[in-house]
């Protein structure tokens, strides 16, 4: 999946020379943590907590009515529109960042908030789906995945999503498969009877 299919397209920004408190303002009705700084192109971020610290540093009254440009941060990681989400999710992760501008060409045309990513993933784990998930416990070899998926693929069953984890057991995965079909007891019998640990079923 990538940045372009889950960011946020409608974005609001601020200018360098509105104030702080247009700034605060429009971050409290959207609830936002920050937002965009733009001059015909992406110069800077303003952060809710930079004018909270300027209000400290100065006092409210001598603060809010200050220029976004004295208080922004100017050095913006961005990502492009055909970034993979992976990407923009390591990137916030690492920098602590609730917000990346999307950048495409030198231009603006969009943002990933936190949000995305969260729906994102959600997504690709198959949440809300009204399939069965199957949780299983397996072992670190080549080629485990391959056959589960043949054995459900024999027993006629549809796979919607597939995802792995690292088990906490040493040399162990787990699988969790989203599957299309009515009732989950036959096709946990045939994996368990092929040697396959089922964990957990939820059915939704």
């Amino acid at each position: 999946m990538i940045v372009r299919n889950v960011m946020t397209e409608d974005v609001t920004t601020v200018s360098p020379d509105d104030t702080l408190q247009r700034a605060y303002e429009i971050i409290q009705t959207k609830k936002y943590d920050c937002l965009p700084v733009t001059a015909d192109r992406l110069v800077g971020i303003i952060q809710l907590t930079d004018i909270y610290e300027a209000c400290m540093r100065e006092g409210r009254e001598a603060a809010l009515p200050r220029r976004v440009k004295e208080f922004m941060v100017p050095d913006v990681v961005t990502v492009g529109p055909d970034d993979l989400v992976e990407t923009a999710a390591r990137i916030m992760f690492q920098r602590d960042v609730p917000l990346l501008p999307v950048v495409e060409g030198g231009r603006l045309v969009g943002v990933i908030h936190e949000h995305d990513i969260f729906r994102a993933f959600a997504d690709l784990l198959g949440v809300n789906s009204g399939t069965i998930r199957l949780t299983l416990v397996v072992p670190d070899r080549r080629g485990q995945l391959a056959r589960i998926a043949e054995i459900i693929r024999d027993a006629g069953v549809a796979i919607r999503n597939v995802a792995t984890f690292r088990s906490s057991v040493l040399d162990q995965y787990q699988i969790i498969v989203r599957v299309e079909t009515d009732t989950s007891r036959p096709l946990v019998d045939l994996l368990e009877q092929h040697g396959y640990k089922v964990l957990h079923v939820q059915e939704n």
